[in-house]
């Protein structure tokens, strides 16, 4: 719990950043919480989808979804809600990025 706590903690102070920068300012910042559940660098190594391989496109409805609880999941509800539109941008260019390399 106290890990939930604090990934979350660093994930609503993301948005507040990264609006003040461009677009994908925020997305190392981002993908290192993310890193928590799906691994280093979005790579998970068990039951929790990886990201570095999932399309933009994919990634960025599966955000949104989770932010309308149109998609449920266990904390991705909770933390998706916390992210600015310019977050989620940002997070989604940055994967894009991994998965270019």
């Amino acid at each position: 719990m106290k890990r939930f706590v604090v990934l979350l903690a660093s994930l609503l102070a993301v948005p507040a950043l990264a609006s003040a920068a461009p677009i994908t300012a925020g997305g190392p910042a981002l993908a290192q919480a993310c890193a928590a559940c799906h691994g280093p660098g979005g790579r998970s190594q068990g039951a929790i989808p990886s990201l570095d391989r999932l399309p933009p496109e994919d990634f960025r409805a599966a955000m949104q979804a989770f932010r309308t609880e149109e998609r449920r999941g266990t904390v991705m509800n909770r933390i998706a809600k916390g992210l600015s539109e310019a977050s989620i941008e940002a997070v989604v260019a940055y994967f894009a990025r991994v998965q270019a390399r």
